[in-house]
């Protein structure tokens, strides 16, 4: 066991003092050296002078204390302090516990005009020697006797190669009674004045400094000698192997010259074993310090590693775990949520973008990395994409463009990211990236005149590659020029082990669900953990090269006879899309909303597009008369089609569609039942504004010889004609302020309730969400919007959705309740809805684990 002294303590790899109310006492870097001495490892010993003695520094018996501290420092290294031909040379490190302060080190302590000679040879260089003293005066001088630093560079630029002098000239100017060359007597003198100079009144006693003194080692006494760092494991991919370098015979570390699995197996193998014990001490990857001298490993220093990955810190956990060295609801509790971001979506390589010229600003819309060259339309981005596979070359792309419609999806999709001028968090582009996992970027600054961009006197023409950077910490970045990335994979960076632990941790009170609107998008969305779909855009759906053109097709048809054949042809592959989605979610439930968007969104808006629609017309044997069919689509046009035909009032007005829809869902419900599979569908209708277009839509309604059949009808139709039934619930989406003040109403047609808080916030707020971006720096930087709306709710939106599920629980206690929408994925939007008693959130699928975590989270909290 380690020595006690009155007031200091001594630590090596002896062992040291355990008392933890010590250890407070001894500062943070006290403390470190009490770890590794507590594991017994060869920590380079010293001691401590505790905060309490150093506040009463005047009263003690210092010179005895340091001559017991230093008994033992130097029966462990083997040299003697003050020793002409072998001296030890000391270190003091100054270890407050506020982490805050920093404190300089004062190197060299035992050095003096007669040690130098025998620490030359031990350095092999006597100028060296007298170099290092020349650090000491400076030090001291500087920081313990506040002489400014330009005497002593003067004092450095009057002697060069004249060290012995420079050394005579330094303690001239600090005063030599103030810098003795006795060792003994300068180590007293540094150390009370530093516990003087560092002493804060208004600081608890166990908060001022306390003072360690520590041997000095070298790794150049020999040729087999060297000093080395190394990580416990990969900082960047997590793999459980040193990671670090070393450099032989030298004094310090000032190059990567060796690996460090290079190093001889001896000392390789109890650097991996210090690793281990650090890592099951510390629960987390550490950096480590050492020192082989005359064949002795000795340990300088460890710490915690900042700038260690999420992968890495993520993987590091599931390790200790494994090895029951921490237990699953403390893992849990260690990662942010948005730290899992990275682990979700590529990252730039930074070493692969130095040089590259770049600009910054704008919002992120969908976090990310991509690489690709850039194309202003769609159909140019289509069209390149298709020869580049089609020859074998470079197929990424990257969309750019004012806005985005519903006519880039495929873009977007098939290219590697999207640029946008127009917009906000929750404008199309972001959307629409964030639902597949592809990465947005929305810079107001951005102009485009024909096939180029400028941005910053900065020009980007059509076909140049760009690398588009766009974190969540900070602004996003342009590089003009090709990247690298790092992808990826959440079998290999613990993000799949990780989600399987969380889940444990989610109670079936309060889940989250995907935003996913096809099989493949569910196939990412049961990865990352859902519990279900919350959100299944069926408009998404027709935008597929198989089902677009005969979509438009119903959209300008004449008579309904018309439309219904259209929808026919339709319905066959929606059922197809339905069947996918049950399967690959079973058993968990699927919320299918009903056609949302504005029907003039299908419609050909742009030259080429309209020019293909025409050409598959042709091809039909129809021949369009142009000047006719740009007249109809200029009529489908709408001034704000977010509140105009669209949701709910479509299927007022071409019921066909929903119709066609509905019979689709039940229809592969059925068929997946006759399997043995269990599938419950919701059925969604959007944009409700009062509960009598839900009654109307659900029940059907007759009136003056008219009379339009309602979901449950349609549905009854089916069972008849399946000989078959499947439990499903109708419901809708709460997604204006007037459904949310009727909600007690509309409850008594609905049988869940999900809030659609992007629309719900545009218009409770008056905020368009695809134009908020163009002011909303202004409104930050003036306070009068705290947060991005799109982001974190608001208080108004909170109230509404509060207002909404308490009435309708009043009419309808069993309703299902949730909340659509990347608000769902925000941690600081999770405690409001779980407090409210929403069932779930439901979110795009790579912000599920970032959801899910935040909720086990505020579960492991109650």
């Amino acid at each position: 066991m380690a020595s006690r002294l009155a007031n200091a303590y001594n630590f090596s790899q002896k062992g040291c003092v355990l008392d933890k109310s010590v250890w407070e006492a001894c500062g943070k870097r006290g403390q470190l050296a009490f770890e590794l001495a507590s594991l017994k490892l060869p920590v380079v010993p010293g001691f401590v002078i505790d905060s309490k003695t150093c506040i009463n520094i005047d009263k003690i018996d210092l010179s005895s204390l340091l001559k017991t501290g230093l008994s033992e420092v130097e029966a462990v290294i083997g040299r003697k302090f003050g020793d002409e031909k072998d001296p030890l040379l000391l270190k003091i490190i100054f270890s407050p516990n506020l982490t805050l302060a920093i404190y300089p080190t004062v190197f060299n302590i035992g050095l003096n005009p007669e040690t130098i000679e025998g620490f030359g040879k031990i350095l092999g260089d006597i100028k060296k020697a007298w170099f290092e003293y020349c650090y000491l005066l400076r030090t001291v001088g500087t920081v313990l006797y506040d002489i400014p630093v330009e005497k002593f560079d003067k004092i450095e630029a009057a002697t060069k190669g004249k060290e012995e002098l420079r050394s005579q000239k330094m303690r001239e100017l600090i005063g030599e009674d103030k810098v003795p060359y006795s060792p003994h007597k300068l180590l007293e003198i540094i150390i009370r004045l530093a516990a003087k100079r560092y002493y804060e009144p208004d600081l608890d006693e166990s908060d001022n400094i306390a003072i360690m003194i520590q041997g000095i080692v070298f790794g150049n006494l020999s040729d087999a000698d060297c000093v080395g760092v190394y990580h416990t494991r990969d900082i960047v991919t997590g793999d459980s192997k040193l990671n670090g370098y070393y450099q032989k015979n030298s004094y310090t570390l000032e190059k990567k010259e060796n690996k460090i699995e290079t190093i001889a197996p001896n000392y390789l193998k109890k650097l991996q074993e210090i690793a281990e014990l650090l890592e099951n001490r510390f629960h987390e990857l550490r950096q480590i310090k050492f020192i082989v001298e005359k064949g002795k490993l000795w340990i300088i220093s460890q710490n915690p590693e900042d700038k260690k990955s999420t992968q890495a810190h993520i993987r590091t956990l599931l390790d200790l775990l494994a090895n029951k060295s921490v237990k699953e609801e403390w893992l849990v509790q260690q990662i942010l949520p948005t730290q899992l971001l990275s682990l979700l979506h590529p990252v730039v390589r930074e070493d692969s973008v130095e040089g590259i010229a770049h600009v910054s600003g704008g919002l992120t819309g969908s976090p990310g990395a991509a690489v690709g060259k850039v194309y202003f339309s769609a159909d140019a981005l289509m069209s390149a994409h298709h020869l580049a596979v089609q020859n074998g070359i470079d197929s990424r792309m990257i969309l750019c463009v004012s806005s985005s419609y519903a006519e880039d999806v495929k873009a977007i999709e098939v290219g590697q990211g999207v640029i946008a001028i127009e917009g906000g968090y929750s404008s199309h582009a972001p959307v629409v990236a964030r639902s597949i996992g592809k990465v947005a970027i929305i810079n107001s600054e951005i102009r485009i005149s024909g096939k180029s961009f400028s941005l910053d006197g900065v020009t980007v023409n059509e076909g140049d590659y760009v690398t588009i950077d766009a974190p969540t910490y900070k602004s996003p970045s342009i590089y003009l020029g090709q990247g690298d990335l790092i992808s990826p994979d959440p079998d290999k960076n613990g993000l799949v082990d990780f989600i399987k632990i969380v889940r444990k941790y989610i109670k079936p009170e309060f889940v989250v669900r995907a935003n996913a609107d096809l099989g493949r998008d569910a196939k990412v969305a049961k990865k990352m953990g859902a519990f279900g779909i919350g959100l299944c855009r069926t408009e998404h759906m027709f935008f597929a090269d198989d089902r677009i053109m005969r979509f438009r097709e119903m959209i300008f048809s004449s008579t309904v006879e018309e439309r219904i054949k259209c929808l026919q042809d339709l319905h066959a592959t929606q059922r197809s899309d339905f069947q996918d989605l049950f399967e690959t979610m079973a058993p968990y439930p699927v919320t299918i909303r009903l056609l949302d968007a504005p029907l003039h969104e299908f419609l050909p808006n742009r030259n080429e597009s309209f020019e293909e629609y025409c050409k598959y017309l042709v091809a039909k044997g129809i021949r369009p008369d142009k000047k006719e069919l740009r007249s109809r689509i200029e009529g489908l046009g709408e001034f704000n089609p977010m509140l105009g035909h669209r949701g709910c009032r479509v299927a007022v007005t071409y019921p066909e569609i929903y119709h066609m829809q509905v019979r689709a869902i039940i229809e592969a419900a059925i068929n997946l039942g006759k399997k043995g599979l269990k599938v419950e569908p919701e059925i969604m209708v959007p944009l409700i504004m009062n509960p009598a277009e839900l009654s109307m839509i659900r029940n059907g309604k007759k009136i003056e010889g008219q009379s339009i059949k309602g979901i449950v009808e349609i549905i009854d139709d089916v069972f008849k004609k399946e000989n078959a039934k499947v439990k499903y619930k109708v419901g809708t989406m709460i997604e204006l302020p007037a459904a949310s003040l009727l909600s007690g109403d509309i409850a008594r047609y609905a049988d869940f309730f999900s809030y659609g808080t992007n629309d719900l916030t545009q218009t409770t707020n008056g905020l368009s969400r695809d134009d908020i971006n163009s002011f909303f720096p202004d409104y930050s930087a003036y306070d009068l919007l705290g947060t991005n709306p799109f982001q974190i709710l608001g208080e108004p939106v909170k109230e509404l959705i509060e207002i909404s599920s308490s009435r309708g629980r009043l009419t309808r206690p069993d309703i299902k309740l949730g909340l659509c929408g990347e608000h769902g994925a925000d941690p600081a939007n999770i405690k409001f809805c779980k407090d409210i008693g929403l069932q779930y959130v439901s979110c795009s699928s790579y912000s599920i684990p970032i959801a899910m975590l935040s909720i086990a989270q505020e579960n492991l909290k109650d």
